[in-house]
């Protein structure tokens, strides 16, 4: 998510970093085929994440609603984010159902949708992280208060837009019980097959608070058999998991080969020994607790991260001018999705990919515009990946 740090007033140190990050990523060698945009909605207010309900149908927006005073930090805006519901065809044509499908929300972050049953919640509920730092007001100072940090997992229900449930992950939460501080900002959120899920701390934002939070940025896990009982207020009697990460980590999403918990960084920054680095968790990572090595490392600020079904990774690149995708095959190198036409992304974030019947995918690009001063004409990108795009680059 932390497009947001395209924003950060640089330091001295923090410029020769970035420049770092600029040459690793624009090393990075491009993919043999190209993605098709098929549409461009401009629309949104800071859009930072995508979700397709289980059925495919239908496309869930996550508008952070970032302050637009370039005179100051970085901060969501409290109380004015959004989830927009949208209706996207086979061929990435899109209908607005409802801009302000959930609304006066916080920081709405990387959705994910629940893949089982449980004893409270259904089937294709939506969950989403709300209420996440850097928060300011309106007018773009900076919230100092840690009272008003009220980080969270909500769930709400993909037809009515109703909440059904939501997860505390700030003060006098298990999460903060457990590391010694809340969850600063939940910027991403995944689900297995059986129903764990997993959720990134970036960490970025909490020495905004007087006195500073201590950063713990790393991954969690909550067991499946844990959604309800946190859901209803009761700690429970399986324990969520902790791996932390030094490098601000930003997406996550579940392999759907292995099983793994991938992770990115959005590098930039002293604190990421990766230099914007991919991590791959296992069952046994979660069980010790013991902060792992990266997979790949060097390519820039990344932010949002998602597989195909047959198990290519999809992560985004904000470091670099112009942005763009990166693709990892199975068992492959990251390479560079060029586009065509030759349209320039600004601060893609948390996508989102769908398999066609024919054998093409859908790629769903937010773009974070961060600070931009007009609210509701930010885009949105849907790109076409022809049926043989995966095999092409194995």
């Amino acid at each position: 998510m932390n497009s947001l740090l395209r924003w950060a007033k640089p330091t001295l140190l923090a410029l020769v970093l970035l420049w770092g990050v600029a040459l690793a990523a624009g090393n990075i060698p491009p993919y043999p085929v190209k993605g098709q945009v098929v549409s461009e909605l401009h629309l949104f207010d800071n859009p930072e994440a995508v979700i397709f309900s289980l059925d495919g149908r239908y496309l869930f927006v996550a508008n952070t609603a970032v302050h637009g005073n370039a005179q100051k930090p970085f901060g969501f805006t409290e109380g004015a984010g959004s989830i927009s519901k949208l209706e996207v065809g086979p061929y990435g044509d899109a209908r607005i159902v409802d801009l302000h499908f959930i609304d006066h929300v916080t920081a709405p972050l990387g959705m994910a949708v629940l893949p089982v049953n449980t004893r409270r919640f259904t089937r294709g509920t939506i969950f989403a992280p709300v209420g996440s730092a850097p928060l300011s007001d309106a007018e773009g100072n900076p919230i100092t208060d840690r009272k008003r940090l009220k980080t969270k997992i909500i769930a709400f229900n993909p037809d009515s837009g109703d909440i059904v449930g939501e997860i505390n992950l700030s003060w006098g939460s298990i999460f903060a019980r457990m590391t010694g501080g809340p969850v600063v900002l939940c910027n991403a959120l995944a689900f297995d097959d059986e129903g764990n899920l997993y959720f990134t701390d970036t960490g970025f934002g909490a020495d905004q608070f007087v006195p500073p939070i201590p950063y713990n940025g790393g991954t969690w896990k909550i067991p499946v058999a844990a959604l309800d009982d946190l859901a209803e207020g009761r700690d429970p009697m399986v324990k969520p998991q902790f791996v932390p990460n030094p490098g601000w980590p930003d997406g996550v999403e579940v392999s759907p080969l292995t099983g793994d918990v991938w992770v990115n960084t959005v590098g930039g920054s002293d604190l990421d020994p990766a230099n914007g680095g991919l991590w791959k968790l296992s069952a046994a990572d979660f069980a010790s607790g013991e902060e792992v090595a990266p997979v790949f490392r060097d390519l820039g600020r990344l932010d949002g991260l998602d597989f195909s079904g047959r198990g290519t990774q999809f992560n985004t690149e904000i470091g670099v001018s112009p942005n763009f995708v990166i693709v990892v095959p199975p068992e492959g190198n990251p390479m560079r999705l060029e586009l065509e036409p030759n349209v320039e992304l600004s601060g893609p974030a948390d996508v989102v990919v769908k398999g066609l019947e024919d054998g093409s995918l859908l790629l769903v690009v937010p773009e974070l515009t961060a600070l931009d001063p007009t609210p509701w004409d930010d885009d949105l990108t849907i790109i076409r990946l022809p049926a043989g795009f995966e095999s092409a680059g194995r």
